[in-house]
């Protein structure tokens, strides 16, 4: 068995998938993908820092604090994290697609056996029944 054949009884996560694959779910993915890249965190960081200066000329704790978490903690951490979870998510993918090869290469091997089993049960009730003849 070199070819990993579908397996009847083992769905694919894939398929699960396809099932939901309606606008919001791409345009969700869409979004994070998008916002979830390192590209968007070097973005979200200049915006940040540029209005940086202004906070910190005040002196004034308040709007340092505010920028700390209005601007940096929201806009640039965001991403951060997303680019986190993308990165798992993708280790979690594979590990499934690898999941899925196994469970379907270990039901087909189950399958093999089966018949072999089978098989080698016939040979044996026919080598019974010739040695009944043979005895009578």
């Amino acid at each position: 068995m070199n070819k990993l054949e579908p397996h009847p009884h083992v769905i694919n996560p894939d398929t699960i998938l396809k099932r939901e694959n309606n606008f919001n779910n791409k345009f969700a993915v869409w979004i994070a993908t998008h916002v979830g890249s390192m590209y968007c965190f070097y973005l979200f960081n200049l915006i940040a820092f540029l209005s940086a200066k202004s906070a910190f000329s005040t002196h004034n704790l308040v709007p340092i604090v505010n920028w700390i978490s209005s601007n940096w903690i929201q806009l640039v951490l965001l991403p951060a994290i997303m680019v986190a979870q993308n990165v798992a998510q993708k280790a979690s993918d594979a590990k499934t697609l690898t999941d899925h090869h196994t469970l379907t290469y270990l039901a087909n091997l189950q399958d093999e056996q089966m018949i072999e089993l089978k098989n080698q049960t016939d040979i044996l009730n026919h080598i019974q029944a010739m040695d009944k003849k043979d005895r009578n």
